[in-house]
């Protein structure tokens, strides 16, 4: 089995990495996947935005048989069943990851538009709860959520194979 992955701030990379050290198995950006081997099984890592699993799309037709979604969010959202229905992957095993973000101060062009617009909409909202308030602090401050034990059940299935 090899490990593939998409990361476009580091923290699916950080994820991708540590798989990697805990299990043995290569890991490589899907910039470099061509160089992998097209017969290998592949667990697939890749950062999501608005419940689509970036990366996925370009390793389609590989032997994927794991998928793991990195976000900042506490829990895959819309939900698990969703995502898995929105990325097709439906009957594969899907783990979420959280991951983490810049703060807003670092970020640039259209993901800075993009998030300084999205973080005025949350504060405006009056029914703001703790998970709110959340996002809103993560948005403004970032969030580094990338930890080991996020793994254990993605190392526990690999275990049981």
């Amino acid at each position: 089995m090899i490990i593939v992955y998409e990361s476009k701030t580091g923290f699916t990379k950080k994820y991708a990495d540590m798989l990697a050290a805990k299990t043995g198995f290569k890991a490589y950006s899907v910039k470099n996947f061509a160089n992998a081997g097209l017969y290998d099984e592949i667990t697939f890592l890749g950062w999501m935005k608005a419940g689509s699993i970036q990366g996925l799309s370009k390793i389609r037709k590989s032997r994927i048989v794991a998928v793991c979604g990195s976000g900042t969010a506490r829990t895959a959202e819309p939900s698990p069943e969703e995502v898995a229905t929105r990325n097709k992957i439906m009957g594969l095993p899907f783990f979420y990851l959280r991951g983490g973000c810049f703060p807003l101060s670092e970020l640039k062009g259209m993901d800075k538009l993009l998030m300084t617009f999205f973080l005025k909409m949350l504060k405006k909202r009056k029914d703001k709860d703790e998970e709110l308030e959340e996002s809103i602090s993560t948005i403004e401050f970032g969030y580094d959520g990338v930890k080991e034990e996020n793994l254990e059940p993605v190392l526990a299935w690999i275990s049981a194979r």
